[in-house]
């Protein structure tokens, strides 16, 4: 099939660590897409030039929709990204040619075959023999580009490419989880900037009244000053990412379309996890590890003793490797839990805090720190749900062989 041609004090101090968790994932997001910058488009949007290539209705829709949604890379990738398209493209190209080579030399085999029947009943040795060796020759190379039509890429060279298109993938995901956890950290800072203004507000009063120092209306301008700050300093990095992701699945990087939000990390995936059948496979998959196996033998014993030691090390620094992710995921999974439980906890105190302060049960200043407390369980939890999220999936890449041992 051919491819497409073109397409507070505690509560402040708490989210501030939250916040720098975020934005260093935010620049490993950003980093590794960087590999893949500035891919030219000729479109003029998400459904330039471009045709169903054998999806469903329902699947071409999605796809070329102005939604990007974090399930649907690979088929971005696939489809629409630059780099990636271009190398299939070539590869058709390529097929194609050798089927048209062939189907040329196809018939002037034929031609050959009858010119040598001719011959023969002529009797004319001198044309027997030319269009033997004409014959014989045609055949041979027939056979040759019959084999190469069907593979014109060396198996090894096409598994680079197979893996190069995962590569993408992996770096886009990565990017979208990025992109998609500061969106909401932003949304959590939003409400709690709105809750610090309220404070601040409540400070210059109780100042007033001699209920508040300076040093309170400094500590509430402040939190007030930093969540404004944050906010700011996400949307910078909002701003670096989505150019990325565009570019990587195939939009114009100038392009703005809409990032779906990712559902909450789903843990079953954990318990599917084989550590010894996974490491197994991580190890038959990783192509590094394959060149290795593949290397040519020294032919003599220092030299393949020296191999075979290369190789034995390479796979135990591979079992080591899936252990780490493994245990990183087992860690992460007990951090998730215990943010979650107390996202939950603090949510249902959450829910009375407007009555109670309402029925008079609860001060201003205690639902505002009531509800700033809410908003920093939220943003753990976000965060832990991510943090989740990707360890579960570098592990999976690991076991798909996109994670090298070193």
């Amino acid at each position: 099939m051919r491819r497409i041609k073109t397409r507070r004090e505690n509560a402040k101090s708490s989210f501030s660590r939250l916040l720098t968790v975020m934005l260093a994932t935010a620049v490993l997001g950003t980093s590794t897409a960087a590999a893949f910058p500035n891919q030219a488009w000729a479109g003029a949007g998400p459904l330039s030039d471009r045709v169903n290539s054998g999806y469903d209705d329902a699947t071409w829709a999605k796809l070329t929709d102005d939604v990007i949604e974090y399930d649907e890379v690979p088929n971005l990738i696939h489809e629409f990204n630059t780099t990636m398209r271009t190398q299939w493209d070539n590869l058709d190209e390529t097929r194609q040619d050798l089927a048209n080579n062939l189907e040329e030399l196809q018939s002037a085999r034929r031609k050959a075959s009858d010119r040598l029947d001719n011959a023969k009943d002529d009797g004319d040795l001198s044309a027997v023999i030319n269009s033997t060796i004409q014959k014989t020759v045609l055949s041979a190379v027939v056979k040759a580009m019959s084999s190469a039509a069907v593979n014109p890429l060396s198996k090894s060279n096409l598994i680079q490419l197979e893996k190069a298109e995962k590569q993408i993938t992996m770096y886009a995901q990565s990017a979208i989880l990025s992109y998609d956890s500061l969106s909401k950290q932003r949304a959590v800072l939003v409400h709690m900037k709105e809750l610090y203004d309220r404070q601040y507000a409540l400070a210059l009063k109780q100042q007033e009244l001699g209920m508040a120092t300076a040093t309170d209306v400094l500590t509430a301008q402040k939190n007030q000053l930093t969540a404004q700050s944050n906010i700011e300093t996400i949307d910078s990095a909002l701003t670096q990412i989505l150019p990325k992701i565009c570019t990587m699945t195939g939009w114009p990087a100038d392009a703005t379309p809409q990032i779906a939000s990712i559902p909450s990390v789903d843990t079953s995936k954990i318990a599917q996890m084989n550590l010894e059948e996974d490491t197994r496979k991580a190890i038959g998959n990783n192509t590094q590890l394959q060149q290795l196996r593949r290397s040519a033998s020294a032919n003599t014993y220092a030299g393949d003793t020296a191999r075979l030691n290369a190789i034995n090390e390479s796979d135990e620094k591979m079992k080591i490797k899936m252990q780490e992710l493994y245990n990183d995921v087992q860690a992460k999974l007990v951090a998730y839990e215990s943010a979650k439980d107390g996202f939950e906890s603090a949510k249902k105190s959450a829910d009375s805090y407007a009555k109670m302060k309402e029925l008079g049960m609860m001060s201003e200043t205690q639902y505002l720190g009531g509800m700033l407390s809410y908003y920093s369980k939220e943003a753990s939890y976000e965060n832990a749900d991510t943090a989740l999220r990707q360890a579960i999936e570098t592990y999976q890449w690991a076991v798909t062989g996109l994670v090298n041992p070193d």
